[in-house]
């Protein structure tokens, strides 16, 4: 008895010291909501719907560090996207993959992960990334959108270009006072062409006194390296007070084989009503040169109301409005059914994070 008391005491010491060296946590985000939206088919039908990701992308992951001494830390990442309405998941670990090290020299991470881009427009999205499968930001700016760009980047046609496999980002410390910056290179792991497929990119941004503002630029190439689709981002966001917050975006890719240019206006405000309540109004404008014209604009209101840290009930009004019936308008209404020119959608739903 001794004994055993002996070496679960041993235990117990080494784990304290491994808990105290390294941390391994589970977390996620569960959205689901209720949405009616307008217009989803070619004579005005409307849906009714349970939907998931609203507020903000449900999934679920792992994420820790270790301690290595004189500043220094192991770093890893899993994350994995979930539907709540189905309670179905993609491929594991879908979101991110990565493992790396950070210290005072910044931060170094590999694996899949997210383009320059997307990390740029979400700090200042209008929206603050809701309706992320329909906010213009994401999918036309952040490029999650296969159709448009899956033929170039890492993803080798799979999938959006959001996402990028085989990748390497390292982000600099701030300095200054608030000044950062960032690189990330993904490879395109062809045999003798190191450029098809690949991915590079390049970020800056400053944030200080309520101030943010952040660029960046990224180029990808096809898989045969005769396509370029070019990337810029860039946007800010000021507080105003303790109540107002404004927030500016502009994104714009290009495709230098077609001439295809698709950018993307966002204007937004955030309106804190109690500590409770939070209002936000939000425009986007859409629109495609180059090889064809074509155009739509969004118009979007959220009310959030957290009921704790963690859970927060909220209602949002889309309204989205394409400038001809034609297939080519409604691709950049993000929400708007086959031969219609305008639709609109209400939601109510709950998030809960852990």
């Amino acid at each position: 008895m001794k004994k055993s008391l002996i070496a679960f005491a041993v235990l117990g010491a080494f784990a304290s010291v491994a808990s105290a060296q390294s941390s391994v946590v589970l977390y996620g985000i569960v959205d689901a909501s209720t949405s009616y939206t307008t217009n989803q088919t070619a004579i005005g039908g409307k849906k009714l719907s349970l939907d998931n990701s609203n507020l903000s992308s449900s999934r679920w992951g792992l994420k820790g560090s270790e301690d290595l001494g004189s500043g220094l830390k192991a770093n890893f990442q899993l994350e994995s996207s979930l539907s709540v309405d189905t309670g179905t998941a993609g491929s594991l670990f879908d979101r991110i993959a990565t493992v790396g090290v950070s210290g005072d020299f910044g931060t170094l991470n590999m694996g899949r992960q997210t383009n320059l881009a997307y990390d740029t427009l979400v700090q200042v999205d209008p929206l603050n990334v809701a309706h992320v499968g329909t906010n213009p930001n994401i999918v036309l700016g952040g490029l999650n959108n296969a159709t448009l760009y899956g033929t170039h980047g890492t993803s080798n046609g799979f999938s959006s270009a959001t996402r990028q496999n085989n990748s390497v980002k390292y982000a600099l410390p701030s300095v200054l006072g608030g000044i950062n910056f960032g690189a990330m290179y993904g490879f395109g792991e062809k045999a003798g062409d190191a450029s098809a497929s690949s991915y590079a990119g390049a970020s800056a941004g400053f944030s200080q006194n309520g101030l943010t503002a952040v660029f960046s630029y990224g180029q990808m190439k096809d898989a045969t390296n005769s396509s370029t689709l070019r990337v810029y981002t860039g946007g800010a966001k000021f507080v105003v007070n303790d109540e107002f917050t404004v927030k500016v975006t502009y994104a714009e890719n290009d495709l230098n084989t077609t001439g295809r240019t698709i950018s993307v206006f966002g204007a937004g405000v955030d309106y804190m009503l109690t500590p409770q309540t939070t209002l936000t109004a939000a425009y986007y404008a859409n629109r495609r040169s180059g090889d064809m014209k074509a155009k739509a604009d969004q118009y979007v209101g959220v009310a959030k109301y957290a009921l704790s840290k963690r859970t927060a009930f909220y209602g949002s009004f889309s309204y989205a409005k394409a400038g001809t019936t034609a297939a080519k308008d409604q691709e950049l209404g993000l929400f708007i059914g086959a031969g219609n020119k305008t639709a609109t959608r209400t939601t109510v739903g709950l998030l809960h994070a852990f």
